[in-house]
């Protein structure tokens, strides 16, 4: 795997790592402040700081170092997690996601001095009175300032070797061998192996966090050490006896070494030794190592307590997580019980990372053999003696294209995590706080679709929070609550999922949106609208209510750009206000934009595609079930209910005599907007699988067409865009904010 790789890994477990911490974060800030959430918050930035320090990103290690060393005095509880502080470590939050975009676009890194200060600042306010009750009589080793200079960091990468050795093995030679005189100390004895050295991993920085524990370095074994020819650097020769305090519990200690602790061997205990080392064990003949190396013999232990047998050098790794001394001698009393070896853990789910772009092949190559199964159907159409072996085809297909899609689909989650930051964002620049309600973020959709749903999913939330919900003041004196609400939902229906995005703000202010695009030519002053097409005037370019140019609005890009976006993703968006209530925003979007069901009619000598998730029920009418409404429309009565018949001839160049309904099919559709209608079409031949094919981007975009595929007898298909179709086909004006189902 080469070094980009590595870092492309490296920066896909940061986004996994910002997410779990802005989750224990908010459960935090919700109440949830038990040693779990913490921990995991900890663990997020301690993870984003230990690659950062591998790939040398001397910004984000220091910067992460500061947070982190803030979340290590949260987890030991010196620093109270009170409302306040939980505010304030989001927004550190919010500048590490910054940091890390920084890092991988190869930008300057945001300023975060300021930033700084203020966690520096919360650790000593509440340190204060901890450090002023404890001498310090000698400096703690491996501490590193609490807001690091980025040239200090670079010390990990350019050390004298020298000042090294002194550091590791620090007041070891005049420290008194009774403790710490401030109060009792429990030992901890440790030493790092071959594994935790690899893969970017770094020793000294979990250290470090000892140190910054309140640990003291009494011991260091250098003994192991060979002659510089026989020194392997893959290995681990030193190990350390650490002092400490009796606040600080062992099950905190041993939470740090949770990821690493197969690498390690650690025991405590005042009658415990430094565990020996454990060379490497090659695991394959291209891994292994030089027949010199491999054939060193293990150094001798110095005299001590004999250590358990889990100490000594195995045939492999094994996944024992502590090392534990034997107990020759009766052990001092520690802060908590002895550790012991962690049972396996149940096997968990195992997942692999691959390329998108591998993937996007996948997809391709799925889409191709659907259409070649639809041509092994048409060309053996008549063959009745094959009809068993082309089920079983189709059947096949069909599960390869679900499981590949499977594949892609992701929880809508991804999405919806983000919205946290920008409503602090928001609540920054416009002084209104907003709370936030989630329903159905576990709903999947594919993997393309929710990369580019942020930018129009971003628009739309800060258009709600800027122009839609009112202020603390003007809330109050409507008997609203001071505090706004914002909803998220999703839900999946038939193929499509639909996503609102609703608040409880004033609504649409119709009569200034008409003025406002009266004033900008955007429609006569004469015109005639109703309230959906006042509505819908939002979408048009450079259309703005806004008083003023802010951060936030005002330049009358927003809202087109969020109609251009659903719009290249294939879907539509429609919008519900009342005045006084608030307004809700209906994204419809398809799950996937390569794969779909279709139903294959017939219209003249055309042949045409219904998306399948359009249709409700197809239908003979009977005499007596269609009847005229005006001199041009008909309408058909299915069960008592009366929908406009559309005739798709109409509407698709036709140039012979369109069929009456008593001589074609009727297929029930249901639009997003304008409810159910039922298309006039000649017949339907088929029912299958259709790749879709962007029409826009390969020739131009056709009014009430979706897009095209290819059929199994190899003839180019359109799909119809029912919901314009129909919108057409009844005089509605879909406006500006109706765009094709499918591109």
């Amino acid at each position: 795997m080469t070094p980009q790789e590595i870092q492309q890994i490296f920066f896909v477990e940061c986004e996994e790592s910002l997410a779990a911490a802005e989750a224990g974060l908010a459960a935090c800030q919700a109440g949830t402040q038990d040693d779990d959430t913490v921990n995991s918050v900890f663990r997020g930035v301690h993870s984003i700081k230990g690659g950062a320090g591998a790939f040398g990103y001397v910004a984000l290690q220091a910067y992460t170092h500061t947070f982190e060393t803030l979340l290590s005095d949260v987890r030991e509880g010196t620093v109270a997690l009170d409302e306040a502080l939980c505010s304030l470590l989001l927004r550190a939050l919010d500048t590490l996601s910054d940091h890390v975009n920084a890092a991988r676009d190869g930008s300057d890194p945001p300023d975060d001095a300021a930033l700084l200060a203020e966690l520096t600042a919360a650790q000593a306010a509440n340190r204060g009175g901890l450090a002023a009750s404890v001498p310090q009589t000698e400096p703690e080793p491996f501490a590193a300032p609490v807001a690091a200079p980025a040239e200090a960091a670079t010390d990990d990468f350019d050390l004298d070797l020298d000042s090294l050795l002194d550091t590791l093995v620090g007041p070891a030679a005049d420290a008194p061998a009774g403790g710490d005189p401030a109060g009792p100390e429990w030992h901890l004895h440790l030493r790092p192996h071959a594994g935790a050295m690899q893969n970017g991993a770094e020793p000294l920085a979990l250290l470090r966090e000892l140190a910054a524990m309140g640990a003291r370095c009494i011991a260091c074994d250098l003994s192991q050490v060979p002659a510089l020819d026989a020194f392997d650097p893959a290995q681990g020769y030193l190990g350390w006896t650490f002092a400490l305090p009796a606040r600080v519990a062992e099950t905190d200690v041993l939470d740090l070494f949770d990821f690493v602790r197969e690498d390690w061997s650690l025991s405590t205990g005042a009658d415990a030794v430094i565990p020996p080392v454990r060379l490497a064990v090659a695991q394959s003949s291209a891994s292994a190592r030089t027949p010199e190396s491999a054939a060193a013999p293990a150094p001798a232990q110095a005299p001590a307590p004999a250590p358990t047998a889990a100490t000594a050098p195995a045939p492999a790794p094994a996944p024992a997580a502590i090392v534990a001394a034997a107990p020759s001698a009766p052990e001092r009393a520690s802060p908590s019980p002895q550790p012991s070896a962690a049972p396996p853990s149940p096997p968990a789910s195992q997942s692999i990372r691959i390329d998108l772009a591998k993937l996007d092949r996948l997809i391709d190559t799925v889409g191709e053999l659907v259409i070649a199964q639809a041509m092994l159907a048409q060309r053996l159409a008549g063959d009745t003696g094959s009809k068993d072996e082309l089920a079983m085809l189709e059947g096949l297909t069909r599960e390869i294209q679900e499981s590949a899609m499977a594949i892609r689909a992701q929880p809508i989650s991804s999405v919806f995590s983000r919205v946290p930051r920008i409503l602090r964002e928001l609540a920054a620049s416009t002084g209104k706080h907003v709370r936030l309600e989630i329903i159905g973020e576990s709903a999947e959709l594919d993997k393309t679709v929710l990369e580019r749903l942020g930018e129009p999913l971003t628009h739309l939330i800060r258009n709600a929070v800027d122009h839609g919900i009112e202020s603390a003041e003007e809330r109050l004196a409507a008997g609203k609550p001071a505090e706004g609400t914002l909803t998220l939902s999703a839900e999946q229906r038939s193929g499509r999922i639909l996503i609102r995005i609703a608040d409880d703000g004033k609504g649409i202010d119709r009569a200034r949106v008409l003025q406002k695009a009266i004033e900008k030519g955007i429609v006569a002053p004469d015109a005639q609208l109703s309230h959906e097409d006042i509505d819908n005037l939002i979408f048009a370019p450079g259309f703005s209510t806004a008083q003023a140019v802010t951060s936030v609005s005002g330049r009358g890009v927003g809202m087109d750009v969020v109609r251009q976006n659903v719009k290249d993703l294939g879907g539509r968006i429609t919008i519900e206000s009342e005045a006084g209530k608030g307004t809700t925003f209906t994204l419809a979007l398809p799950l996937t934009l390569a794969i779909s069901d279709g139903m294959i009619v017939n219209v003249g000598d055309q042949t045409l595609v219904v998306p399948l998730t359009h249709v409700v029920e197809s239908l003979r009418p009977a005499p007596g079930d269609v009847q005229g409404l005006g001199s041009s429309r008909q309408m058909l009565n299915v069960r008592g209910r009366f929908v406009p018949i559309v005739p798709v001839a109409n509407h698709t160049g036709h140039r012979g005599e369109p069929i009456q309904p008593s001589e074609g099919v009727l297929i029930i559709v249901d639009t997003q907007a304008l409810g159910q209608a039922a298309l006039l079409v000649d017949e339907i031949s088929d029912q299958r699988q259709f790749v879709i094919k962007s029409l826009e981007s390969n020739f131009r975009a056709v009014e009430g067409v979706a897009g095209a595929t290819i059929l199994g007898d190899g003839r180019v298909a359109l799909i119809l865009d029912v919901d314009g179709l129909v919108a057409s086909a009844l005089g509605q004006n879909p406006g500006p904010g109706t765009v094709r189902e499918a591109a």
